[in-house]
């Protein structure tokens, strides 16, 4: 028994030690990214609201001007506004790359900037990717795995061996500091540890999306999602479909809110109408229609509230690794489990330095006493030999 603790103890131990300072990290931008929104909104008002009008310019006439302001520059996707008083995001390139804001009731181009060169930009940057693209995603997985391990090892090492659980809830103010740094440890564990197990699996899911969309598939025995249906160029025209009308007919399909549009990036791609249904627990909905970008024809009807279980089980992945599944309460715990990570991190290197150095002074003491014998029996080597000869002498003295 001893042994298997030894054992999870060393997994826990360097698992942390490898894994811990970027853990730190993106457990501390995750936790800004909860409350993203509200803190783009208050750094940058200016982009982020507008006064509350009586009637919406046309999305076309955005697009019109953003074409004409930035003709180097594709228009990716689009928010539409979720309050009266947002303006809307016009993301360029790509999702990570320039984003446009315009008035949502006269038009006017607000302003503009690299999401790298925001503050929350860069955190988001951060957090999705560690600032590697596609390669950083990979390794975010990977912590997430590593943090799963650190998180069920740390549940094996927290019960203790004399079953007293009570003790391992509570810090022992009064003790040694190095007694409060492990109680700070152990009951921070206990109480963020679920927190950060369902943020650890939810992220390794959303990173790790086709493998897990199909396990959850196999499991439910539904079938997967449709892919996308692609554009026929050979019906091109001289006038292409207005987005107002595209927004007109997805509403007609589904008369709810609608949250991005996304624009064909290629000749085959189609236009993309998300929506999200008041019954959907993801902030950007999971509903989406697809249209020909050339005619204007509707070609896919996603709608995530008839979506197959499989398909629904995953689209809770990303509400609950943000918190919003149980509203403010649940973000805001959300964010301090990602905080009390940093308290982990460091009160686990406090002890850690403080073990080593122990088994530092014992290996010095143990040093110092063999060396301390060693001189001993040197010294009583060097009296035996006189003392030898000292009575040889004498003997031969009595015998001569």
């Amino acid at each position: 028994m001893l042994k298997v603790r030894r054992i999870v103890f060393n997994l826990h131990l360097y698992t942390g030690l490898v894994a811990g300072f970027f853990l730190v990290i993106v457990s501390l931008t995750g936790s800004l990214i909860v409350f993203r929104e509200e803190i783009e909104t208050f750094i940058y008002p200016e982009l982020m609201t507008t006064e509350a009008g009586v009637e919406r310019v046309p999305v076309q006439t955005i697009l019109d001007a953003v074409k004409r302001a930035y003709p180097q520059d594709s228009i990716f996707s689009l928010r539409m506004p979720r309050m009266p008083e947002q303006t809307y995001l016009l993301k360029m390139n790509n999702a990570h790359d320039l984003f446009v804001y315009a008035d949502t009731y006269s038009g006017e181009l607000i302003g503009a900037h690299q999401q790298k060169d925001t503050f929350m930009g860069w955190v988001t940057l951060m957090h999705t990717q560690l600032l590697f693209g596609e390669r950083g995603k990979i390794i975010l997985g990977v912590g997430g795995l590593l943090l799963i391990c650190m998180g069920v090892t740390g549940l094996y090492l927290w019960y203790p061996p004399s079953g007293r659980v009570s003790q391992g809830f509570g810090v022992n103010w009064s003790s040694s500091w190095k007694k409060v740094i492990f109680d700070m440890h152990r009951a921070l564990g206990i109480y963020t540890v679920f927190f950060l197990l369902i943020i650890a699996i939810t992220g390794v899911c959303l990173v790790f999306n086709k493998t897990t969309a199909e396990l959850f598939n196999f499991l439910t025995v539904s079938p997967p999602r449709l892919a996308s249906p692609l554009s026929d160029p050979s019906r091109k025209t001289n006038r292409l479909p207005s987005v107002d009308d595209l927004l007109q007919q997805a509403d007609r399909l589904l008369p709810v809110q609608t949250t991005w549009i996304s624009f064909p990036q290629t000749p085959q791609s189609s236009w993309i109408v998300r929506k999200k249904n008041s019954a959907e627990l993801h902030p950007n909905g999971r509903s989406f229609i697809f249209f020909d970008q050339y005619i204007g024809e509707m070609l896919l009807f996603e709608n995530a509230l008839t979506a197959p279980l499989g398909t629904r089980i995953y689209n809770l992945l990303y509400p609950v690794h943000v918190g919003v599944a149980g509203g403010l309460p649940t973000r805001i715990l959300q964010a301090i489990a990602g905080f009390f990570m940093t308290v982990l991190f460091f009160t686990g290197y406090v002890m850690w330095r403080n073990k080593r150095k122990t088994e530092k002074r014992k290996q010095v003491y143990k040093v110092s006493l063999i060396k301390y014998a060693g001189n001993l029996l040197d010294y009583c080597f060097c009296v035996s030999k006189r003392f030898g000869a000292w009575t040889l002498r004498l003997f031969y003295k009595l015998i001569s």
